[in-house]
């Protein structure tokens, strides 16, 4: 039986996810009613995006029907409804505090490669949202 009824897990759509997913699943005891998913995407306004052939802006648009394929096939692959996957634009920490304080979670589960030194002075998303996190959080060490 799990202590966590709203859990919000962050994927990257990489080798990873699907052990971070299992993770997650497991703290919602196996229920994944209690879990909702997000994927972040840099924003193609604020700099981080990249521009087409043509010299125009990627639209969000245009990413989330790149992106949503490969997210929804993970959600299925764990046998959890499109409807608690979310897609969302921005700095990735600041997405993820954002979207588990609207969905009132107790646990966010996020993958960590563990980086030291350098790497991690120079910042690195699981040791933001453990930082700033409005709930507990599960880092879960991946290669």
């Amino acid at each position: 039986m799990s202590c966590y009824q709203n859990i919000l897990c962050a994927i990257d759509l990489d080798a990873n996810s699907s052990r971070i997913l299992k993770m997650a699943i497991s703290q919602a005891g196996g229920q994944t009613s209690k879990l909702q998913v997000i994927h972040t995407c840099e924003h193609p306004i604020t700099g981080y995006g990249e521009l087409t052939g043509s010299n125009l802006p990627t639209t969000e648009a245009q990413i989330r029907q790149k992106v949503y394929p490969e997210f929804r096939a993970i959600l299925e692959k764990h046998e959890i409804p499109a409807s608690q996957g979310h897609i969302e634009f921005g700095q990735p920490s600041e997405a993820i505090h954002k979207l588990a304080t609207q969905l009132s979670c107790d646990l966010i589960v996020v993958g960590s490669h563990g980086r030291s030194g350098l790497q991690l002075l120079l910042g690195s998303t699981s040791n933001s949202v453990l930082k700033h996190a409005p709930c507990d959080v599960l880092t879960v060490k991946v290669e």
